[in-house]
């Protein structure tokens, strides 16, 4: 009972305002593949993206069922974030042994406004949550029992992470780093560890989780030589991992750097104190889950930036079981009791804050320009779109069956990939404005978001009117609705 109203509560967070933020550029793609494509077609441009494919399958089967409205694609990733919160108080209670525990872990996961914040969003972040941790139970459970079927079922949960998010090869390799720990632990790297029916299942575990990946690995290494060669994240700096830790905790954007600094002073004292405190093998699973995303990332950003805060979503999941199983020890029940307590306040009311810090009420963004378009449109009228970054949103939100262009100063080619090639041909660019012909009245939408600015236009085009929309969060800036008359 105590889970359920854990689960309900979790699910009622993730509902909270859910469709008030506009769809934005990378939850278009995922709306898009499933929307405009059928199967094969998909399939070739997700390979043409830098994700891979289990999510978007998963959502093409969905919107089958529950259609394309935005509600309805969210709505995979809320039942997967409440589905985190159950397998991560199932997790809990397996590590610790505790009801206790599990159902203050299953809590912590369900108030998290760091975990609400991916579960809001079309993307692949709370299947990931919720494979990462399935993946990790399956792991404890078939070194405990040694049962095939549970190596089994550990090498489909831990390929479909493969099959989910790059970032969940570092999960991956810290189950793996964790498997080695304890058949070395138990064997002393001798010749009967070799022999041993625990290394074999371990063996034929690795040889299922490959061959479900050999027939993406074509299309990974094409991916990621991809974005080796070019991407948009920025390089690490000092204060990546401050904002990183705090956003884990907050999930707001933290500005100030004392803050920054004493989140990340608690965090490490309690991956101290947790690693001294605990004695069972499974910490060693619970601290690499949490430490290895970051060592990972952090030596591949020397050669290419990929360290990127909401990355870490799957990590963050680890740190919050650690904190709910230290407050959980706490033997003084007065102290654990408040401690508990506490904790719960500040993440009501950091969730809270966030959305208030959002003001979505005020913020309608490409929801209100679209509509606006929709509205008052006409079938002989042009909509040209200023910026990759709102098009594919745009797309999404058009009912007036006039093809949108995209404006770009070339063809396909020298527009890079991490603007949305994959889901553009030529056919959908304007690449020069004196195309439109004389007495035609032309839509502009262009966003003052992400770096992007309002194109020059023809001077013989005249300005009827223009309407702006500010979106939310702040990146995306305002959405501009420019509507135009050609002379």
């Amino acid at each position: 009972m105590r889970l359920a109203v854990i689960l309900i509560l979790g699910a009622l967070l993730r509902l909270y305002h859910n469709t008030a933020v506009a769809l934005w550029h990378d939850e278009a793609f995922s709306a898009l593949y499933t929307r405009d494509y059928g199967w094969g077609e998909m399939m070739y441009r997700i390979g043409l993206d830098v994700h891979p494919p289990l999510y978007y399958i998963l959502l093409k089967f969905w919107t089958l069922i529950f259609g394309h409205s935005l509600i309805s694609l969210r709505g995979l990733s809320i039942l997967l974030g409440v589905l985190t919160i159950w397998i991560g108080y199932v997790l809990v209670k397996k590590i610790s042994g505790s009801e206790k525990f599990a159902l203050y872990a299953g809590l912590l996961l369900a108030l998290n406004p760091f975990q609400i914040q991916y579960s809001l969003e079309a993307r692949m972040y709370t299947l990931g949550t919720f494979l990462v941790l399935a993946s990790s139970y399956l792991l404890l459970k078939a070194l405990e029992t040694n049962q095939r079927k549970y190596w089994i079922w550990y090498a489909v949960a831990a390929a479909a992470s493969l099959y989910t998010h790059y970032f969940l090869f570092f999960s991956v390799a810290a189950q793996i780093l964790y498997l080695i720990y304890v058949l070395a632990k138990s064997e002393k790297f001798s010749l009967s560890l070799i022999k041993s029916q625990k290394f074999i299942n371990a063996a034929i575990a690795g040889a299922v989780m490959l061959i479900l990946y050999l027939p993406w690995i074509p299309t990974f290494i094409v991916q990621n030589q991809r974005v080796a060669a070019s991407y948009w994240i920025p390089p690490m700096d000092r204060w990546s991992i401050p904002s990183t830790i705090w956003k884990m905790a907050v999930g707001g954007q933290g500005t100030n750097r004392f803050m920054l600094s004493v989140a990340t002073l608690i965090a490490a004292y309690l991956i101290y104190y947790y690693f001294k405190k605990t004695k069972e093998d499974s910490r060693v699973l619970v601290l690499l889950s949490l430490l290895v995303p970051f060592i990972g990332s952090i030596l591949i950003s020397l050669k290419t930036a990929i360290f990127l805060e909401r990355y870490f979503v799957f990590a963050a999941l680890f740190l919050i079981i650690i904190l709910a199983v230290l407050i959980m020890q706490i033997q003084t029940y007065v102290v654990r009791r408040t401690l508990a307590a506490l904790l719960v306040v500040f993440s009501l009311v950091a969730f809270f804050k966030n959305w208030q810090d959002l003001d979505v009420a005020k913020k309608p963004g490409m929801t209100k320009a679209a509509e606006l378009v929709n509205e008052q449109s006409t079938k002989s009228d042009q909509i040209y779109v200023g910026s990759s970054f709102v098009y594919f949103t745009f797309k999404y939100y058009n009912q007036t069956g006039i093809a949108p262009k995209l404006y770009s100063a070339g063809s396909l080619e020298t527009i890079p990939h991490f603007s949305g090639t994959a889901l553009l041909t030529n056919d959908d660019l304007i690449l020069d404005f004196n195309q439109a012909k004389k007495n035609q009245t032309i839509w502009l939408v262009w966003t003052t978001g992400f770096g992007s600015s309002k194109p020059n236009v023809p001077g013989n085009w005249s300005r009827i009117s223009e309407s702006e929309y500010e979106d939310a969060p702040g990146f995306k800036g305002n959405i501009v609705v420019t509507r135009y008359r050609v002379n």
